[in-house]
């Protein structure tokens, strides 16, 4: 299933289609400029793609990334349409079923 690309000028019934997307494990939402959102079993992986310098980032690069990606979430309109389940935060190399993970949050 193609992935539901979504950002903050998105009308409300996309919002509501996304959530309802994730709850039901049904594909991944692309939060434009933030992260993929991917269903997990009671959690959202949430991946932020790395810049194209990655190999020159370090760990603490990597945790700022994920510090601005989960801020720009949480004050998305996205958020209130989303389960109530943990995030995962990663950073990956790539996209979709290519990616290669480069750091998961502890």
């Amino acid at each position: 299933m193609k992935s539901l690309v979504i950002d903050e000028s998105s009308p409300d019934a996309q919002l509501e289609q996304a959530g309802a997307r994730l709850s039901n494990g049904r594909g991944d939402i692309v939060l434009s400029g933030v992260a993929t959102l991917r269903a997990g079993r009671r959690e959202i992986r949430c991946e932020v793609a790395a810049p194209d310098s990655a190999a020159a980032r370090c760990e603490e690069e990597y945790k700022v990334l994920v510090e601005n990606a989960a801020h720009a979430l949480r004050s998305s309109r996205l958020v209130s349409h989303l389960p109530d389940w943990r995030l995962q935060w990663v950073v990956v190399d790539g996209a979709g079923d290519d990616a290669v993970e480069l750091w998961r949050e502890p």
